[in-house]
């Protein structure tokens, strides 16, 4: 009997310091992968920059219709793209400081659009529905992955959550790759960026 209570007792340590483990790998994994890019990151060339017009893509809207995103920008607006996925922690986390743009500036003249990068249309709906953002959400679709001409691919995307900020002339404005790219940092500086252009 002591034998058996012996192993129960020893299933149940190792059950708990696997659990543990699991919880401290998922929330330590943003600050390794951060102070990974520090080390190691090297911009790539891209064909978007600030002061240069925006690239037009194709992505779909959750009933499955095809846009572009010349449909929004250069129309006398700001557009702020966001560039995302639902496996994405960070993208998560940067929703509630998106809803707060949003409200902020929405009715001033800034348009917020999802760009979804994720492969299972599956798992962006239901993130969707979970999260309800009041803004259009768009996905990058198979052919576009297939023909390289995502929206990932057009703005040299190296890491998510990513925001490109275009003026409403459609000129880009505000581009990761101009200030190093990092996600704590960019979301400071894109709303440094806003409250200058709204005169806050």
């Amino acid at each position: 009997m002591k034998r058996i209570l012996k192993k129960i007792v020893k299933v149940i340590l190792y059950t708990l310091l696997i659990l543990v483990l699991a919880f401290i790998s998922i929330f330590a994994w943003d600050k390794v992968n951060q102070k990974w890019r520090e080390l190691n990151f090297k911009p790539k060339p891209q064909l978007t920059v600030i002061g240069k017009p925006f690239v037009d893509f194709e992505a779909e809207l959750p009933d499955s219709t095809v846009h572009r995103l010349s449909e929004y920008a250069g129309k006398g607006q700001y557009v702020l793209l966001d560039f995302w996925a639902s496996w994405c922690g960070s993208c998560i986390r940067s929703f509630p400081m998106l809803m707060e743009l949003h409200e902020k500036y929405h009715d001033r003249g800034l348009l917020i659009i999802g760009i979804s990068h994720d492969r299972n249309p599956d798992a962006w709906r239901y993130a969707l529905s979970q999260h309800a953002c009041p803004w259009p959400m768009l996905r990058e679709t198979t052919a576009s992955w297939e023909g390289n001409t995502s929206a990932s691919a057009l703005y040299a995307i190296e890491y998510l959550p990513t925001f490109v900020l275009l003026a409403p002339d459609g000129q880009v404005i505000f581009s990761p790759y101009e200030k190093h790219g990092f996600v704590d940092d960019e979301r400071q500086q894109l709303q440094a960026k806003l409250a200058e252009i709204f005169e806050e």
